[in-house]
């Protein structure tokens, strides 16, 4: 894409048209122009042959839409992104047919107008790039569900094993499981698989990658989920690096229909090319301090990444019977909704050290019931579960705790944060 995108807004309001204007020049558009409907608009967008056009969507509705139509016909290969502050569905599709790539709701958020703006631009590049035959027609993919967690002992492995184990029982899709932990791969422990190859075998001339070579190292559980493991020692892990794994799993997905990445409770540049793989990300979490802590970190990291929020999905991982907190609580807290709540439930250790997930081992049970369900939920084969409520019990004093720590260490997380920084960088 553009490194500085030209853009110009229309809309009759001329208020509203300055306020677009900062929002897209803060964050690096170079705004040529604004104007209001009509004729107007055109001899605007013939002059100065944006990249991409911002436009409001407001009464006149018929005059609106015929400056939008004859913007499309003027600069087909500029994406429209239009505001409203209409939201009804026969509106939206009345401006998706004259040409609008994409439909925002007044009033704008920055973050969303600027998120829109680059996905627009990058979808235009990329079919321009097709019809030129830059790049190859795009093959059939499998989705990534990135687990990814701020700090290690929260669950992670638990929850990846047992939501690949879950979807490949419940809805008989292909599904493997790759352990990207680079400090304590534990995916093949929890499995029981004795580890010969590994993900390290792969670390080769990422041309040379094929799908051949990976199924040489991917190992078949009982529960019919393939496995690529991480390797036995840390230090095996020296001569991979983060296009080893685009690479891998580019080649995964087009065999299977999930490709699950269990990342490990840090931040290096394979965590990070695994959070820009994903189709989903689930941010696994625990009610204690420390966890909360590093999870608002986290999604400060995440935020100024430009990480699609839409892709993200906040998961609590229940670790002990004391939860006082509900979901209400960490929403305030996180600023993020808890997508999927996972009950404390002893036999999880168990079934773990038998090397069968709980959802096959112990189906009956409530984490293997919520594990499931919320598979069935990311797979899409049943409505989404509503997060559990916790315990009723009187909740303040932790809460109270954690915003004072929060206010009381600011810089300290400031500098927590610059540090996360340098080592993604």
């Amino acid at each position: 894409m553009l490194r500085n995108p030209r853009v110009i807004v229309i809309d009759q309001q001329p208020v509203n048209r300055a306020e677009v204007q900062k929002m897209l020049a803060l964050s690096g558009f170079a705004v040529l122009g604004e104007g209001g409907y009509g004729i107007e608009a055109l001899s605007l967008a013939k002059e100065v042959q944006p990249d991409a056009i911002v436009m409001a969507l407001e009464e006149p509705l018929v005059r609106a839409l015929q400056t939008m139509e004859a913007l499309s016909d003027l600069l087909p290969e500029s994406p429209i992104v239009v505001y409203s502050s209409i939201n009804d569905a026969a509106n939206v599709r009345k401006a998706m047919q004259v040409g609008a790539k994409d439909y925002l709701v007044t009033p704008l958020k920055e973050e969303e107008l600027i998120r829109c703006m680059h996905a627009a631009l990058s979808q235009e590049e990329r079919r321009r790039q097709l019809l030129a035959g830059e790049l190859e027609a795009p093959a059939a993919a499998g989705t990534v569900i990135t687990v990814f967690g701020a700090k290690g002992g929260i669950g992670k492995t638990t929850i990846a094993a047992n939501l690949a184990s879950a979807i490949v029982a419940q809805s008989n899709q292909s599904v493997v499981l790759v352990d990207l932990d680079t400090r304590f791969g534990d995916v093949a422990i929890l499995m029981d698989i004795p580890v010969e190859r590994s993900i390290a075998n792969l670390a080769m001339p990422e041309e040379e990658i094929t799908k051949e070579i990976i199924e040489e190292c991917l190992y078949t559980h009982t529960t019919g989920i393939r496995v690529l493991p991480a390797p036995i020692r840390p230090t095996d892990w020296r001569n991979v690096h983060a296009g080893h794994i685009e690479r891998i799993v580019g080649v995964l997905t087009q065999s299977y229909d999930y490709v699950i990445l269990d990342t490990p409770g840090t931040f290096n540049d394979i965590v990070a090319r695994a959070l820009e793989l994903a189709s989903i990300c689930l941010l696994i979490a625990t009610v204690d301090m420390a966890s909360l802590k590093d999870t608002l970190l986290a999604l400060d990291m995440l935020r100024s990444w430009s990480f699609p929020s839409e892709r993200l999905k906040l998961v609590i991982n229940s670790t002990n019977d004391v939860n006082n907190l509900q979901p209400q609580d960490i929403k305030r807290m996180l600023g993020r909704e808890v997508f999927w709540t996972i009950p404390f439930d002893r036999v999880v250790t168990t079934s773990s050290q038998s090397g069968i997930p709980v959802v096959v081992a112990k189906p009956d049970t409530a984490a293997a019931k919520s594990l499931t369900e919320m598979a069935l939920a990311l797979s899409g084969a049943r409505r989404q579960k509503p997060a559990a409520a916790a315990s009723s019990e009187t909740h303040r004093g932790l809460f109270g705790r954690f915003r004072g720590q929060a206010n009381g260490n600011a810089r300290q997380g400031e500098k927590e944060e610059e540090k996360i920084a340098a080592k993604v960088e």
